[in-house]
């Protein structure tokens, strides 16, 4: 017990001295208000997107308005002798449709993954589930990256 406290310690002093600093610090310069017009496809990723979107609901910056548009497929990758599945690939895809500052543009990101069968159907489900999550949070997070950088072009160009 005694032994952990002093490591937690020493880790705390030596990533402050050594100047560790967060990527994102707060997002102070992501001051975009976000609204989202329609959610149309796949349940999981457009909720863990949404979800992921309300923490830019700032009034004070520029309106972002965005269609999403996004799907979700699960195949057989690999089968046994039998014909049974073995392992499968999850697939997603996400189409944003931005109006920003009278600028039209769009956006699309796709992943996929293999993940071997699981007996567990309820597993399986949960997994999937989490899956899909997860991709929507990496599309999110990709679009807010394009979003900061078109923000930071434009006001360049003033």
């Amino acid at each position: 017990m005694y032994k952990n406290f002093i490591i937690i310690i020493f880790t705390v002093f030596f990533l402050n001295g050594c100047g560790y600093n967060t990527i994102y610090p707060n997002n102070k310069n992501n001051k975009l208000n976000i609204e989202l017009l329609s959610l149309d496809g796949d349940r999981d990723i457009n909720n863990a997107i949404k979800y992921y979107f309300k923490r830019y609901n700032n009034k004070e910056g520029n309106k972002v308005s965005i269609v999403i548009k996004s799907e979700s497929s699960k195949s057989p990758e690999t089968k046994n002798l039998a014909g049974d599945t073995i392992s499968y690939n999850v697939s997603s895809s996400v189409e944003f449709l931005i109006y920003y500052n009278e600028i039209e543009k769009t956006y699309k990101y796709s992943e996929s993954i293999a993940v071997n069968e699981l007996e567990n159907k309820l597993d399986q489900t949960t997994l999937e589930k989490d899956i899909k999550r997860n991709f929507g949070i990496v599309f999110s997070d990709r679009l807010v990256l394009e979003l900061t950088k078109m923000k930071w072009f434009l006001s360049t160009m003033k």
